[in-house]
C-alpha cells in the first residue's frame, strides 16, 4: 500500500479530493454527467496508440533517425519543444504530451544526457503544450467549453487570446536557450536499437489520424473507441496491460470533485462577487487548486464575459501541477524512471511556471492594453 501511494501520490490526492468532497454532495447521477467520457476515450485510444507505435518499433525508428539528423542535444531539444507547442494548438496538451514525452525521454537517454538536462526539457515541453493549446479553440478542453458556453466568435476568440500566445513562445525560446544551451555533441552514426514493424506501426498510425480526426470533431468518439478496442482484441491484445488505467482513474476523480465543489452554496457565494471584479485572478487561482477545466465549468455561470475566465483559466494551466490535468501526464512519466530525480523536477516545474504565470498575469493586470 505505501510503495502504492508513493508511486501513484497524484491520483491518491485527487481520490481524497473527491472523497472528502463527497459529504458536501452525496453520489448522484450527476456524478455520471459530471465524468466527461469523451476526454477519458479518447485519452485510452492516444494511450493504446502510443503504447502500440513503442511496442511496434515506430519510435526507436525515428530516435534512431533524428538522433543522427541532430548535430547536438541542444538542437534536438529545441525541435521537440518547438513540435509540442504547435501541435497542442491543434491536438490538445494531453495529446501532444501523450505522443511526445515517452519519444523525449527514450531519444534523450540514448544520447546520454544526464537527469538535470532531462528535466528541463520534459518541464519545458510540458510549459509549451499548455501555453501552446491555449492559442486556438481545440487546443485545450476549457476552450471548447468556453466558448461553446459563452458562444464565443472566432474574431473574439483571437484576439483575446493570441497575444498571450505570442508572448509565451518567445519566453519558451528565451528559457530553452538558457537552460538547454549546455547540451552534448551527438553520435550521428547510432544505430535503430531494432527493426521497425511496418505493418504493425502503420495500423498504430491509421488510428492515430483517425484519433486526429475524432479530436477535432470530424469522427465519433465512440467510433473511434469501439474500434480500436475491437483492433486490439484481435490483434494486440499485449497493450491492454501497457495501458495507464490510474491516470484515467485521476481524471475521474478530478471530475467528480469539481461537480461537488461547485455545487456547494457556501462556495457559490464566495465565488460570485470576485468573479465580477476580478475574473482573470479569480480563474487563475481557482485552476491552482481544481485544476483549469474544472475552473472552467465552475466560475463561466460567475462571470460577465467570456475574456476574464478564458484568460485566467488559459494562462491558470501553469503553477501547480494539477492546474493544468495535461501536466500530470508529463509528471507521471517522469516520477516512473528508476533514476529519476522527483524532487528536482518538482523544484524545477515549480519555479518555471511561477515565473511564466507571474509573466502573463502581469500582462493581464494591465488596464486598457491591447490583451483586455
Amino acid at each position: 500500500m505505501i510503495g502504492f501511494i508513493k508511486r501513484e501520490i497524484v491520483f491518491v490526492i485527487a481520490a481524497a479530493a473527491a472523497a472528502i468532497s463527497a459529504f458536501f454532495n452525496p453520489p448522484s447521477a450527476a456524478w455520471i454527467e459530471a465524468i466527461d467520457f469523451r476526454t477519458l476515450a479518447l485519452l485510452f485510444s492516444l494511450m493504446g496508440i502510443s503504447e502500440g507505435l513503442k511496442a511496434s518499433g515506430f519510435f526507436d525508428a525515428i530516435a534512431g533517425m533524428m538522433m543522427r539528423k541532430a548535430a547536438s542535444t541542444e538542437i534536438l531539444s529545441f525541435l521537440l519543444i518547438a513540435i509540442v507547442f504547435i501541435s497542442s494548438m491543434f491536438f490538445t496538451n494531453d495529446v501532444s504530451l501523450l505522443m511526445f514525452v515517452p519519444f523525449t525521454m527514450m531519444l534523450l537517454d540514448k544520447a546520454g544526457v544526464d537527469e538535470r538536462y532531462m528535466i528541463s526539457v520534459i518541464v519545458l515541453e510540458t510549459i509549451s503544450a499548455n501555453l501552446g493549446s491555449m492559442a486556438t479553440p481545440v487546443g485545450n478542453p476549457q476552450n471548447l467549453y468556453i466558448c461553446s458556453f459563452f458562444d464565443v466568435g472566432a474574431a473574439d476568440f483571437f484576439s483575446a487570446i493570441l497575444p498571450y500566445s505570442a508572448i509565451s513562445a518567445v519566453a519558451i525560446a528565451v528559457l530553452a536557450k538558457a537552460m538547454l544551451s549546455k547540451g552534448r555533441e551527438m553520435d550521428r552514426e547510432q544505430k535503430e536499437v531494432r527493426k521497425m514493424d511496418r505493418e504493425r506501426s502503420a495500423i498504430y498510425l491509421g488510428f492515430l489520424f483517425v484519433a486526429m480526426l475524432s479530436v477535432f470533431g470530424v469522427i465519433s468518439w465512440k467510433l473511434l473507441f469501439i474500434a480500436e478496442l475491437a483492433m486490439l482484441m484481435m490483434v494486440d491484445r499485449s497493450i491492454f496491460r501497457r495501458i495507464d488505467y490510474i491516470l484515467l482513474l485521476t481524471f475521474v476523480s478530478f471530475f467528480i470533485f469539481s461537480e461537488n465543489i461547485r455545487n456547494i452554496e457556501g462556495v457559490r457565494q464566495l465565488i460570485s462577487g470576485p468573479m465580477l471584479s476580478h475574473p482573470v485572478a479569480v480563474s487563475a487561482l481557482v485552476s491552482q487548486v481544481i485544476s483549469n477545466v474544472p475552473a472552467a465549468i465552475l466560475l463561466s455561470p460567475f462571470a460577465d464575459g467570456f475574456r476574464g475566465v478564458l484568460i485566467g483559466t488559459d494562462i491558470g494551466g501553469l503553477g501547480t501541477p494539477i492546474a493544468s490535468l495535461a501536466s500530470l501526464i508529463s509528471l507521471k512519466f517522469y516520477f516512473r524512471r528508476q533514476k529519476g530525480s522527483k524532487g528536482r523536477y518538482m523544484a524545477v516545474f515549480t519555479a518555471l511556471n511561477i515565473l511564466l504565470l507571474a509573466l502573463l498575469a502581469f500582462f493581464a493586470a494591465i488596464p486598457g492594453w491591447i490583451l483586455r
